[in-house]
C-alpha cells in the first residue's frame, strides 16, 4: 500500500574541561645561600619542566648577545720579516711598513645553562611576557574550541544543504526496453542535524545556507529513531507512487484511492486519542472518503465546536468508528491531523523499481516521475538541459510541497543545474537563492513540469 496527495492539515493547507593553567608567572627559586628543602615530589617541579620544554620549543627570548671578545690576532702575513710577538703593542721597527692586524667580532659567547638549586633540581629559565600572552591566548582558544564542540543543545536543529542525484542510476526497468539520457534529472537533499553543537549552531546562525530551527519543528512526538524510520516509509511510498504516476501518464490504469490515511496527529487537538497515525479514514458520518481534499473539504463544512463521526480502517485491518468535537481555527473547523491520499495499487504491466539507500520522505516524488517517464520513453525528455526537481507527487499528478527549499536551492547552485522545478507555492524561496544562476519555475502539476521543461529545452 502507499499514499500520495497533498499534504494537508484539517482546513486544506500544507503543513507547512578543565581550563588550561597559568604560565604567566614563573616558578619561584630559592635564594643564594638558603638551603632548598622542598622534597622530590615538589609540585612545582612539573611546571618547571614544563618551562623547560617551552624553552626548548622556542617559546622563550634567545640569550641577550655579549659585549665582543678580545679580537684573535690577525693570521702572520708574509713579509720577508719575522712576524710580531702576539704581546707586542707595536709591529718591530724593521724598516717595512707597519701590518694592519684588525680583528673581526667573534660571534656571541654561549650563555651558560643556570646553575642547579642544591638539591640537583634545575633552575627554571626566564621567558618574555610577550610568551606568556601567546601560550595563555592559545590556552583560552583551545578552551574555547572545546566547548563549542561539546556543549549540544538538544532542543534545536541545524538544516543544511544536502546534495544533488542524478536519479537514473537508481531506475530499473525489468522486461521492457529502457533508454538512456544524456542529461540528468536530479533530486535534491538536505542534511539535518539534530542537537547540534554550540559551534554549529552559531554557524548556522551566521551562514546564509543554514537554518537553525526548533528540534519540536521537525520532529513533533517523535524520537528522531522514529522520525527516521517514518521517512524511510515515506520514501517509498513516493517512488511506489510515483512510478504509479508514471506509468498512468503513458496510458496504464492501475491506482484506486480507497481513503485519506493518517500520517499525523497534532498534540492537543480534536482527533488526539481518537484517531492515530496509520488510520485510513473512507467516512465522515454518511460521507464516503476517498481523497485527502475529501476529507479536509468534508471536515470545513462543519460548524467549529460541532461533532462528527469518522470511519476508520486500522492497520490491523480491523474498521472502528469514533466521535470527535472539532475545534475552532479562525472560524473554521479544526480536526488537526496531516494526512495523504491512501491508494491500492493494480499489478502494473511494467516493471519498474527504484532503489534510494539513505534519503527519506516524500519531497523527490515529481523527480522519480520524471525519471520514470524519461526512461521509457525514447525521445530524451530534458534534451541537453540538466534538470533538478523537489515536490511530492500525489495519484492525481499534482505536485505538494517540501521543506528545506531554501538549502535544496543552494545545493542546486553548487551542481551548476540548469533547470529547478519546485512546487509553485514556494516559487519565491527558490527563487531568492537560486537566480539568476539557475533557471527556477513553479509548477502545481505533472503537467506542468513536463511542459517547462520542454519550454527550457527549445
Amino acid at each position: 500500500m502507499a499514499r500520495c496527495a497533498p499534504v494537508t492539515d484539517a482546513t486544506g493547507g500544507p503543513p507547512e574541561d578543565d581550563p588550561g593553567a597559568r604560565l604567566d608567572a614563573p616558578p619561584g627559586s630559592t635564594p643564594e645561600g638558603e638551603p632548598d628543602d622542598r622534597p622530590d615530589d615538589d609540585p612545582d617541579l612539573g611546571w618547571r619542566a614544563l618551562a623547560g620544554s617551552l624553552d626548548d620549543l622556542g617559546f622563550a627570548p634567545p640569550p641577550a648577545a655579549d659585549t665582543a671578545a678580545p679580537a684573535a690576532p690577525a693570521p702572520a702575513v708574509e713579509t720577508g720579516a719575522p712576524a710580531p710577538a702576539p704581546a707586542a703593542a707595536d709591529t718591530a721597527d724593521t724598516g717595512a711598513p707597519a701590518i694592519d692586524t684588525a680583528t673581526t667580532a667573534a660571534g656571541p659567547a654561549e650563555r651558560p645553562d643556570p646553575a642547579p638549586t642544591r638539591s640537583g633540581h634545575p633552575r627554571p629559565r626566564q621567558y618574555s611576557r610577550g610568551s606568556n600572552a601567546f601560550i595563555g591566548s592559545m590556552l583560552v582558544l583551545a578552551l574555547l574550541i572545546i566547548t563549542g564542540f561539546t556543549i549540544t543543545l538538544n532542543d534545536k536543529a541545524v538544516i543544511a544543504p544536502g546534495h544533488t542525484a542524478d536519479i537514473e542510476e537508481f531506475v530499473d526497468v525489468r522486461d521492457h526496453p529502457a533508454y538512456a539520457s544524456d542529461a540528468s534529472i536530479s533530486l535534491v537533499s538536505v542534511r539535518t542535524s539534530f542537537a547540534p553543537s554550540l559551534f554549529e549552531v552559531i554557524g548556522g546562525w551566521l551562514d546564509g545556507a543554514l537554518e537553525v530551527v526548533d528540534i519540536e519543528d521537525i520532529l513533533g512526538e517523535r524520537t528522531v529513531a522514529e522520525n527516521r524510520d517514518a521517512g524511510r516509509l515515506q520514501m517509498d511510498q513516493s517512488t511506489q507512487v510515483a512510478v504509479a504516476v508514471a506509468l498512468e501518464h503513458l496510458g496504464h490504469e492501475i491506482m484506486t484511492p480507497i481513503g485519506a490515511r493518517i500520517e499525523r496527529v497534532m498534540p492537543d487537538a480534536p482527533a488526539d486519542d481518537a484517531l492515530r497515525e496509520g488510520d485510513i479514514v473512507q467516512a465522515v458520518g454518511d460521507t464516503a472518503i476517498t481523497t485527502a481534499q475529501q476529507l479536509s473539504d468534508t471536515v470545513k463544512a462543519h460548524e467549529p465546536g460541532a461533532t462528527a463521526t469518522f470511519t476508520a480502517l486500522a492497520p490491523d485491518g480491523q474498521t472502528r468508528t469514533v466521535t470527535v468535537t472539532l475545534a475552532d481555527r479562525d472560524g473554521v473547523a479544526l480536526l488537526g491531523v496531516i494526512v495523504t491520499t491512501h491508494v491500492e495499487f493494480d499489478e502494473p504491466p511494467i516493471d519498474v523499481r527504484l532503489h534510494i539507500e539513505n534519503i527519506g520522505g516524500p519531497s523527490a516524488g515529481l523527480a522519480f516521475t520524471l525519471s520514470v517517464i524519461d526512461a521509457l520513453t525514447p525521445e530524451p525528455l530534458t534534451g541537453n538541459l540538466d534538470v533538478a526537481a523537489t515536490g511530492t507527487i500525489h495519484h492525481d499528478g499534482s505536485v505538494g510541497p517540501i521543506g528545506g527549499v531554501p538549502q535544496k536551492s543552494h545545493a542546486v547552485v553548487r551542481a551548476g543545474t540548469d533547470l529547478f522545478l519546485v512546487p509553485a507555492a514556494q516559487v519565491e524561496e527558490a527563487t531568492a537563492v537560486a537566480e539568476p544562476s539557475v533557471a527556477v519555475v513553479g509548477v502545481e502539476t505533472l503537467e506542468e513540469a513536463l511542459a517547462a521543461i520542454a519550454a527550457h529545452r527549445s
